[in-house]
């Protein structure tokens, strides 16, 4: 027990009387076994229930000190010390133990209870006994932790014990004295040994008919307990039941005022949204006076601006007059020194044609003079010696294309001409073009040829289908190869990777290849196998 003064306050007599209603026979048994009691088996069937339930409290009653227990021939082997040396639990720990499993339901109901609350429901024993629980309650009392609930359970405990008169014979107040009596059973056991083989079989036949008769009472016992339990349980949940009958008023009380002031809150809402909604109109009447005010200024401005405006309009027509007078003499001017600027540019053409004659002339002489036999002891064209001599092939349509996608721009084709040749001897410069209908190139074309360009053009042919087709790669290509005998260098004005066969047939001939062309829109293996590329740059758009 928790409370070791409580000993002194509780009579041996009690005690084993109190255990006597605690406990069946089988928990009985059971106790003593696991506790060490009566550790001898056969010993402990020889002994009563009465003989069991005397050690049972004398373990309990037994003094906590240092002195160990007697050991001569006389002495009670089996009365256990408060402790054992090795600081295992004592018999008296284990056994309270066992007693609390037992009573763990009305150990867990007493914990939740207040003080006041035990004084007033287990005020008599009459109810607890009629429904089996006295002995359970009793103990969860007396262990509890509490001093005042200790001590209810020992008034209890003691009150009841003196109502029903429990008297025990003078062999229970002997044991008290630690003195175990040898029994008539065992007498009768050592008796029966010495008789015969069949009489121990059949007294253990019998012990065993009656340990099953003790289990059925005590399973009679747990039933009876049980259902005073439930008994007890209904009338815990019917005053539950009240407590919440009134809790229930309560809240549909507070749920009826809930309402009411949800009501309310409604209404004060709308008054709210009402007040909200004239101070809106009266700001918005409030914005709208001075967003008229603002206008009326503004108009006011404009009136004013207006009248300087019509006097500006009045001086500006003046001075329009003038203008125009200007602008017509201007004009006059203009038309004369458009002609006089005509007549210079067909002076201009003519000497561009004669010019051209002349440049025709000078190539035919050098043509001829390359075809004539050297005379021995006489020197070469000292140009065609000492300067390679190179054919420009440019595809005007690629070119042109190339510059107007990437740059919006047009090719510079006379510094195009100038970069490309530098100091080396220039055998021709060949310019392919194809006509569009709908374009007139006549400009662009004589402004080539006045340059030292050689023009060759073809039609763009449209298909069946819809189609167009107009390319010069394969007459380009044929006018290189008939031509590749009369040079050194071989350049090509495009950046179409079509003509890299042909590139590898002019280095097979010794002959140097060279590629111009934009490099964004130039073929990688052109630009690989060309001894030399020129990429076009900003210096040569136009």
């Amino acid at each position: 027990m928790s409370h070791p003064h409580l000993k002194s306050q509780i009579h041996r007599d009690q005690l084993t009387w109190f255990f006597d209603l605690l406990l069946d026979e089988r928990e009985i048994f059971q106790l003593s076994t696991s506790t060490g009691i009566i550790p001898d088996v056969d010993r402990l069937h020889a002994l009563s229930r009465r003989e069991l339930l005397a050690n049972l409290t004398d373990t309990f009653l037994a003094v906590d000190s240092e002195a160990k227990p007697t050991t001569d021939e006389n002495s009670d082997a089996h009365t256990p010390k408060p402790e054992t040396d090795n600081g295992e639990p004592s018999a008296r720990e284990l056994a309270s133990r066992f007693l609390s499993e037992k009573a763990q339901a009305a150990i867990s109901r007493v914990g939740y209870m207040e003080v006041s609350e035990i004084e007033t429901f287990f005020r008599t024993s009459d109810i607890l006994i009629e429904s089996g629980d006295f002995a359970e309650i009793v103990w969860a009392l007396l262990i509890d932790q509490r001093t005042a609930v200790a001590e209810h359970g020992y008034k209890l405990l003691n009150a009841t014990y003196e109502s029903i008169k429990v008297e025990y014979t003078n062999g229970y107040e002997n044991l008290t004295n630690h003195e175990q009596p040898e029994t008539t059973v065992v007498q009768d056991n050592e008796n029966l040994e010495a008789d015969s083989q069949q009489s121990e079989d059949l007294d253990r036949e019998i012990e065993q008919l009656e340990r099953q008769l003790a289990d059925s009472r005590s399973n009679y016992v747990s039933l009876e307990k049980r259902h005073s339990r439930l008994d007890q349980q209904r009338a815990f949940l019917l005053e539950e039941n009240k407590g919440l009958k009134t809790k229930s008023e309560a809240f549909l009380n507070n749920e009826k005022r809930l309402k009411e002031l949800e009501q309310e809150n409604h209404r004060l809402h709308e008054q709210v949204a009402q007040h909200s909604e004239t101070s809106a109109k009266l700001q918005q009447l409030t914005d709208e006076r001075e967003h008229l005010l603002a206008e009326k200024e503004r108009l006011t401005e404009q009136v004013k601006e207006y009248g300087q405006i019509q006097a500006a309009k009045d001086g500006f027509a003046s001075e329009l007059k003038l203008v125009e007078e200007a602008i017509y003499k201007g004009q006059q001017e203009i038309e004369e020194f458009q002609n006089s600027l005509d007549s210079y540019f067909n002076a201009l053409d003519g000497c561009h044609q004669t010019a051209r004659g002349a440049l025709a002339q000078i190539r035919q002489t050098l043509t001829y003079l390359d075809t004539q036999p050297l005379v021995e002891g006489e020197e070469g064209y000292p140009m065609t010696s000492e300067q390679p001599r190179v054919g420009v092939f440019v595809d005007v349509q690629n070119m042109f294309y190339a510059a107007k996608d990437r740059y919006g721009r047009r090719v510079d084709y006379i510094k195009l001409l100038d970069l490309i040749v530098g100091p080396r001897f220039l055998m021709g410069a060949y310019a392919y073009v194809v006509q569009i209908p709908e374009i007139d190139q006549a400009p662009f074309l004589s402004l080539l040829e006045h340059n030292g360009y050689t023009i060759k053009s073809k039609d763009l042919r449209l298909r069946g289908d819809g189609s167009a087709k107009g390319d010069w790669d394969v007459g380009i290509a044929v006018d290189v190869v008939s031509m590749l005998g009369s040079l050194d260098v071989v350049i090509l004005a495009s950046g179409d990777g079509d003509f890299c066969p042909l590139a590898e047939l002019i280095k097979q001939q010794d002959k140097r290849f060279e590629v111009v062309a934009f490099e964004h829109n130039t073929s990688m293996d052109l630009q690989q196998i060309a001894d030399q590329f020129f990429p076009i740059g900003d210096e040569l758009l136009i």
